[in-house]
């Protein structure tokens, strides 16, 4: 039996999410597993929520990719935004809310079908707040047993200017990528400080837990500095409201992987993503298959070190 917790933590990123679903169905094709049989807690923000949700449910990574590659136009079907988009969000929720709907089927997060914990950031923006949402692991945190896991995605995945905030019960929920878009810092903090001990660990500590995080991608060059002197840096102008917000995703993931390297043994801890040289949209499917090459080149380059670190011998 294994001595170690094991989190396997997911980003957000839109349509970008496929490479990480794509370096985990290579994870279970190539190893012959199953990955909710090797981690005690997955977590997920935002895209990263349905595939940790799926993952935990235990349904087919093919499907996820799927979804991915054929509803990806349909999720980001631009919507008539009104006087320059001022008024209303870039798209509408109502194809991914049916989705999702289809995948999770109004199981709830106390339903016996998830296999292992499963953690979802939310951002309360009407208390202004941060907001985890769990499945039922811990006996005395009932508020989430009956939420619906597929209210609990809609949430995390609802990024500000792209879709509508959701309302769960008195809560006004959106992007949990707005402070975790990266959660492996959750995730730890979870772990060590509210699981505290499983039954073959009598107390979790850095130590004794292994943390595999697996990201979307990291832009750059969203912004030139030839456009340092212009007086138009406006939310619609220079600073361009989609930039803005994808640049905040990607620095909250950059600091929480800093962060996490700095707690973590090095042997504890493996972080796949990749960097590129120009800004990566989340909402653009013209990128899926420069995506699906780097997931094929990042697992292999990193096959041996998720081997080492899953304590698998093939």
């Amino acid at each position: 039996m294994s001595h170690n917790f094991r989190i396997l933590s997911i980003d957000g990123g839109g349509i970008r999410g496929i490479y990480s679903a794509l370096i985990l169905k290579e994870i279970e094709d190539k190893f012959e597993i199953k990955i909710h049989e090797h981690f005690d807690l997955i977590a997920g923000t935002s895209t990263g929520s349905i595939l940790a949700s799926a993952l935990a449910i235990d349904i087919p990574l093919s499907e996820v990719i799927d979804l991915y590659k054929n509803e990806g136009s349909q999720i980001f079907n631009f919507r008539k935004l009104g006087f320059m988009g001022l008024f209303k969000s870039r798209y509408r929720s109502d194809h991914l809310k049916k989705l999702l709907e289809e995948k999770f089927q109004n199981k709830t997060l106390s339903d016996p079908s998830i296999k292992t914990r499963l953690l979802i950031p939310t951002t309360d923006i009407s208390n202004g707040d941060v907001h985890i949402i769990k499945s039922y692991y811990i006996s005395e945190f009932k508020c989430d047993k009956d939420r619906k896991i597929q209210d609990a995605v809609l949430s995390s995945c609802s990024a500000p200017l792209y879709f509508n905030p959701n309302r769960m019960e008195n809560y006004l929920l959106a992007d949990g990528g707005l402070w975790a878009n990266n959660p492996s810092l959750v995730a730890l903090t979870e772990g060590m400080g509210k699981i505290k001990k499983t039954g073959n660990i009598e107390k979790i500590t850095l130590d004794n837990t292994k943390l595999l995080s697996i990201g979307t991608g990291i832009g750059h060059k969203y912004y030139d500095i030839k456009h340092s002197d212009s007086d138009s840096w406006g939310f619609l102008r220079k600073w361009n409201s989609s930039k803005l917000i994808d640049t905040i995703l990607n620095l909250q993931s950059i600091n929480v992987h800093n962060t996490v390297n700095f707690m973590l043994p090095a042997d504890n801890y493996l972080r796949i993503n990749f960097e590129s040289d120009t800004d990566l949209s989340l909402d653009s499917v013209k990128i899926i298959s420069q995506l699906e090459a780097k997931a094929a080149k990042d697992f292999t380059h990193n096959s041996d070190n998720i081997l080492k670190l899953l304590g698998i011998k093939v």
